[in-house]
């Protein structure tokens, strides 16, 4: 049990030391100066009663070991008196305030670097993470370990550094105490043991309760996302009611682990001082009436043991804290760990992209490595500049293939090469700045056209003739200029003020904004009305020729202008062709259209 323990608390100062390097030792360690100082503070009480009692200057045998600070007054000739003891008891509080301003603004800048830190390296973990993890992945558990549980380990920080910082100060009373009364001391120090073996139990399910709160809080994110993804679906079938009653019964559960957490913190705290005192009651009896000690002799000790005692309320409420936020600790170290080790492979030596020409050779694709293959011995060759169009049925590989081509994916087997490199050898940021991609649900941002066209530039001269020929060649120009604002309107949480139509021409003009080399489209018009889809069919006719256009279509209305289309059926090449030789010659893309009425 007590192994465990330790063992936790190493590890617990192996992460905080990761982010903080040596500033946590005087961020724990200033307590000790504390402590210390307070003490001393307290120790003056001892000659002032003396003095209010007798009437006479104080010799400090009453202090037992500490009489050194009675001695040191006089070994600098100040005499022990009223203004003399006074004085020092002022010494060494103003200092004690010193030191607890000291502590709390290292607190301040540390605790703000640490999670300043956990937040940026898990940003760049993050955007480091593969794709094929990613798709895996549990959205909840990524959004709430991003946000919510950040601010549960700043908590647990918190309690960790007042944790250990109030112990230090109680380690100082307890030392205090043993030097003006060892027996005493002893005594008291059992009766705290037993004190902590009564409550220990209760700090065990505390701290399960804290891991339990973390997955339900990661399974109440992943439902909140949802339901904000599926709304208009939702709510257009009647079914946003039965949701939010499946969303309801989470809440209640995640809320009734928070009430038994409280319950449990204030059972703690109501019974934990009344404890103490009992047992301190005990031990002044023991030490009076049967040990023969004099009341006056343990008298400091007391006031220690006092002084200590608050302390250690403190101590057990931070530790009952940091419990019940352990849970959050120890999922920020698997989340981060998690991103970290499947990000995707670092090159050692990179090629720069010039020419864009693709080629495919031999290429296969598993998600789970074994032979169950998505796709199956591609081989491929698009020319710079060239408009393919891939179809075929659901689940053909045709979004598989492009996403092999982006670099999303990793072939399990065969090559894919970008002009006369490897993926595996080019830089891939560079590469994907060159891309362009627009899906089905155009991603549109909650902030103006110009930002969600631009990215967030600079609104320079030079960007803004950027961002109006791209509005000009998407054919969204006149749209925008019609707007209250014009560039600065805001388009609402993902374009919800746009139509579908406006909003995949605005996603086509970040793309060319980008002055992209490939634009990639997946299935972009199939969910717009005919005549939207018609313009904007058109505005990407006009692209031709500037870019490699790789269109995935099942609408094959959409592709009959494509240099060559390529039929896919369960993860292999059936055939490539030039639309209309395609009709003469294929019996199955024949089918299609005739199905389509094209």
């Amino acid at each position: 049990m007590k192994v465990d323990i330790l063992k936790r608390f190493k590890e617990n100062v192996r992460y905080y030391y990761e982010y903080l390097g040596w500033r946590i030792f005087p961020l724990l360690g200033i307590g000790l100066f504390v402590g210390l100082l307070d003490g001393f503070g307290l120790a003056m009480f001892v000659p002032l009663l003396e003095m209010a009692a007798d009437g006479e200057p104080s010799s400090g045998e009453s202090m037992g070991n500490l009489k050194f600070i009675i001695d040191s007054i006089e070994f600098l000739g100040l005499g022990i008196s009223l203004y003399s003891v006074l004085v020092t008891m002022i010494f060494f509080f103003v200092f004690k305030g010193i030191a607890v301003y000291v502590s709390n603004y290292l607190y301040a800048v540390y605790s703000e670097l640490f999670i300043r830190s956990i937040r940026v390296q898990n940003i760049d973990a993050l955007s480091n993470y593969s794709f094929t993890s990613f798709v895996k992945a549990d959205a909840g558990n990524i959004q709430n370990s991003m946000s919510g549980e950040v601010q549960k380990v700043a908590k647990n920080f918190q309690m960790f550094v007042y944790m250990v910082r109030t112990g230090l100060i109680l380690l100082t009373y307890i030392g205090l105490a043993f030097l003006a009364n060892p027996q005493f001391s002893v005594l008291v120090i059992i009766g705290g043991l037993i004190s902590h073996l009564i409550f220990y139990k209760l700090y065990k399910k505390t701290e399960q309760l804290g891991i339990d709160l973390v997955k339900s809080n990661h399974a109440f994110q992943g439902l909140l996302i949802q339901e904000v993804n599926f709304f208009k679906y939702l709510k257009a079938t009647g079914l946003v009611k039965e949701f939010s009653k499946y969303l309801k019964n989470k809440v209640y559960d995640l809320e009734d682990q928070n009430r038994r957490v409280g319950i449990l913190r204030a059972i703690m705290q109501g019974s934990r001082e009344p404890i103490m005192i009992l047992l301190v009651v005990m031990i002044i009896l023991i030490q009076v009436e049967y040990l023969g000690g004099e009341l006056g002799a343990i008298i400091l000790a007391l006031l220690f043991f006092y002084r200590g005692l608050s302390t250690l309320m403190s101590l057990l409420d931070s530790y009952n804290s940091y419990l019940s936020t352990i849970g959050s600790l120890q999922n920020m170290k698997t989340f981060t760990n998690e991103l970290i080790s499947n990000k995707e492979n670092e090159r050692t030596h990179v090629n720069t992209v010039e020419n864009f020409e693709i080629e495919i050779q031999n290429l296969y694709f598993s998600y789970n490595g074994n032979q169950d293959y998505i796709l199956k011995d591609i081989n491929l060759s698009i020319e710079e500049n060239e408009t393919v169009a891939f179809v075929g049925e659901s689940g053909a590989g045709k979004t598989t293939l492009v996403n092999v081509i982006a670099g999303l994916l990793k072939p399990s087997k065969g090559t894919v090469k970008i002009g006369s490199s490897g993926l595996d050898d080019i830089d891939m940021n560079q590469y994907r700045k060159s891309i362009g991609y627009i899906t089905q649900e155009p991603v549109i941002f909650d902030d103006t056209v110009f930002n969600n066209v631009t990215f967030w530039g600079e609104k320079s001269e030079k960007n803004i003739a950027r961002f109006n020929k791209a509005l000009k060649k998407a054919g969204i120009f006149d749209f925008v200029q019609q707007l209250d604002h014009k560039e600065e309107s805001r388009l609402g949480n993902n374009g919800i003020s746009l139509s579908g139509g406006q909003r995949q021409r605005i996603s086509i003009a970040r793309e060319l904004y980008k002055n992209v080399n490939i634009l990639m489209m997946d299935e972009a018009t199939s969910a717009l009305d005919s005549e939207t889809e018609l313009v904007i069919q058109k505005n990407i006719e006009k692209l031709q020729g500037e870019h490699t256009i790789l269109i995935i279509a099942h609408r094959l209305s959409t592709i009959k202008n494509a240099d060559r289309v390529v039929i896919m059926e369960d993860g292999k090449i059936e055939r490539v062709g030039t639309y209309d030789e395609l009709v003469n010659n294929s019996v199955s893309f024949r089918r299609m259209v005739e199905l389509q009425e094209v």
